[in-house]
């Protein structure tokens, strides 16, 4: 790793004063900590009883010491997720040519900086790797296999890191990306991805959210990109608790593995394609968390459309 080149940590936060708490104590345990700069993007309020909170963490997050520099981006206005992360990385990437991204609920291990910095070096040349990701399901690895990472054709938003020269290709613009996967005879390639995806595709095409995420898998997928994944987790996401956008109130034990707090140097191996076995355990867990069988075929079809419909008619 190349002295005086850590990549700056951006840590998007909103009105969860207590998340983004464990999340800088997380962060501070990293020895790369006071030599990485932090920026700390706070949008501001879409409803009015939402500004005190937000207020709170604006205060916090001006008393954070401990990084080499602490930047605040703080929005006069509110800009809603999508444009509130983006412009962010977009003003980070005015001076630095990599980044690493987490938002508020994301707490990480102790090796997460050493980690995500090692492996922007070592993948940086490597034009089909999209980003180094943090987090890890835990679901079952084959049985010989002895390698710290593995490839996936997705990313994990859930702490991630990436360079300039990739990020800035995505086009993160709405349009509707499941029409044009039909068009090109690629839809079902795209949700093999995991079916989950199903979901997410048709909100974003309908307009119906603003799935940043879901337009970097997108991009990922029509140009055969791939990211890193560590066999044993860096992250967990602690924002199953009704706080967060998207995620819900609900038990998540999966999205808190437990976290490699070993506090040495990775060994990373070089992209030579995807095990298979891996791809197939990665997906088979993907739909158990998400409603096994029955979920897979029905979810995201006219037939869950229509119970959708008659749920929503009052007795």
């Amino acid at each position: 790793m190349r002295e005086g080149s850590y990549a700056p940590i951006i840590v998007s936060v909103y009105d969860r004063l207590d998340h983004l708490k464990n999340n800088i104590r997380a962060l501070l345990a990293n020895d790369l900590a006071i030599k990485s700069e932090l920026y700390v993007v706070s949008d501001a309020a879409c409803k009015q009883e939402h500004t005190a909170r937000i207020q709170e963490v604006r205060e916090f997050a001006s008393s954070i010491s401990g990084f080499k520099e602490v930047h605040l981006l703080f929005w006069e206005r509110n800009l809603g997720a999508h444009e509130s992360i983006k412009s962010a990385i977009e003003e980070v990437l005015l001076t630095h040519d990599t980044f690493i991204f987490l938002e508020d609920d994301i707490v990480v291990s102790k090796s997460f900086l050493s980690y995500m910095n090692e492996g922007l070096d070592y993948y940086r040349s490597v034009n089909n790797i999209f980003a180094v990701c943090g987090f890890s399901l835990p679901f079952p690895l084959p049985k010989n296999y002895d390698k710290a990472v593995y490839f996936y054709p997705c990313n994990s938003p859930w702490g991630f890191a990436t360079w300039r020269d990739r990020w800035v290709k995505v086009n993160l613009n709405y349009f509707d990306r499941e029409a044009e996967l039909k068009r090109q005879g690629r839809y079902k390639a795209f949700a093999s991805i995991g079916f989950f995806i199903k979901g997410i595709l048709r909100a974003d095409s309908r307009g119906l959210i603003k799935a940043m995420d879901l337009r970097v898998y997108y991009h990922m997928f029509q140009n055969n990109m791939c990211s890193v994944f560590p066999v044993i987790s860096r992250t967990q996401n602690w924002g199953f608790d009704g706080t967060g956008e998207h995620c819900g109130d609900k038990k998540a034990w999966w999205a808190k593995p437990e976290l490699d707090q070993r506090d040495r140097s990775i060994l990373f191996s070089p992209c030579c394609g995807y095990d298979k076995e891996i791809l197939r355990n990665h997906r088979r867990f993907q739909e158990r968390i998400n409603g096994g069988l029955l979920a897979k075929y029905l979810k995201y079809t006219w037939i869950h459309d229509l119970w959708k419909k008659l749920k929503s008619i009052p007795i």
